[in-house]
């Protein structure tokens, strides 16, 4: 059973807002190149073995295509339900936003973005000289846009998504309501491949998915045409295997670095995967975080923490359906899972506290509601 006090969860609380949270020490003790993936034994990896697998294969049991956990960047325990499989692409739904939040970082450290402070309308000009021109990009990575979505489309945009999501009208000011929403959110693909000045696919090869290996990864997209007639792309989110969403984790456990090199710079990345702001303290910067209770998704949820029973320092990418890329720095851990949604409530907590409790000398300090 996972013991914890409120004063424990706290003083930890306080801890991490006070300091900066402290990833693996120096690179992942392994990195996966071309070749095989390196595995090791659970109970050399500090694992009891017969409670990791209890924990895996009830995740599977519940309608998981794929389950993965790393420690050390080693894979520990890997396995697939009937309908997926190592080679297996899927549609990982909202975890892709934690990836359009790294090549935000990119642009940054390109020069292509200013500051998060920089206004969006850079970007999109038709905000220039009018209300939205207050709109920040920190306000879009953020959720706190103060624009509506009523009416846009999350999938199967027959027009151009750019300008119809551009359009949506200002109903609060920016910076003063948290508000989980997508089809605003799919701006950022847009200002990405804007800042960058060359295809978002492109850009995103070159700077994450070629460095990280991640050689099945797409992205979901259809054609839609703008105003004059003319075809355009629009974005939603990327196709993966479980393998390269751990890779993905791989570098998020590595603050932003893979293998010695940096990715993304390490300071915009802690500052991604923290509390962002006070109008939701479990959200970053398009990352899920654990150090302070906050919102899910829908407004009006309870203040909760997001993965009660796992230490304060976890953050993840999440997506509908349970397609998730959970990161615990203090244990040097990554959970992966992918599929359709669970019958069971919460299965990313779930699933990330089965695993911790599994340790041999699980960390004390953990979040719990």
């Amino acid at each position: 059973m996972i013991k914890s006090t409120r004063r424990n969860v706290l003083a930890a609380t306080a801890v991490l807002a006070a300091a900066p949270r402290a990833f693996a020490q120096g690179p992942a003790a392994y990195w996966p190149g071309t070749g095989a993936w390196a595995t090791q034994d659970p109970k050399a990896a500090g694992f009891n073995a017969d409670k990791l697998a209890a924990a895996v294969t009830a995740a599977v049991a519940d309608n998981s295509t794929g389950v993965m956990v790393l420690r050390d960047g080693r894979i520990i325990a890997e396995a697939y339900g009937a309908s997926g499989g190592a080679d297996k692409l899927q549609a990982i739904q909202s975890a892709g936003k934690s990836m359009t939040s790294v090549l935000t970082g990119c642009c940054l450290d390109d020069g292509k973005i200013r500051s998060l402070d920089q206004s969006a309308s850079a970007f999109f000009p038709e905000w220039k000289g009018t209300p939205k021109e207050a709109v920040t990009i920190r306000h879009l990575v953020t959720m706190t846009s103060g624009l509506d979505d009523t009416g846009l489309a999350v999938r199967n945009v027959a027009g151009d998504q750019a300008a119809l999501n551009a359009a949506a009208p200002l109903i609060n000011p920016p910076g003063t309501r948290w508000h989980y929403n997508t089809p605003v959110y799919h701006l950022m693909f847009h200002l990405v491949q804007r800042a960058a000045g060359e295809p978002f696919e492109a850009y995103a090869k070159k700077k994450l998915l070629d460095p990280l290996g991640m050689t099945s990864t797409t992205w979901l997209t259809n054609q839609g045409k703008d105003a004059a007639g003319k075809t355009v792309t629009n974005y939603y989110t990327a196709n993966c295997t479980a393998r390269d969403m751990a890779r993905f984790g791989l570098m998020a456990l590595g603050g932003g670095q893979w293998n010695g090199k940096t990715v993304v710079n390490p300071g915009y990345f802690r500052d991604a995967t923290r509390p962002s702001q006070e109008l939701n303290g479990a959200y970053g910067y398009l990352w899920w975080v654990n150090a302070r209770p906050g919102r899910a998704p829908a407004a009006n949820a309870l203040l909760r923490y997001q993965f009660a029973g796992a230490p304060l320092d976890t953050f993840a990418a999440l997506g509908a359906g349970g397609q998730n890329v959970i990161v615990v720095p203090s244990q040097k851990l990554v959970i992966v899972r992918q599929g359709t949604q669970a019958t069971g409530p919460g299965l990313q907590a779930q699933l990330t506290a089965a695993v911790i409790t599994s340790l041999e000398n699980p960390p004390t300090a953990l979040a719990r509601n």
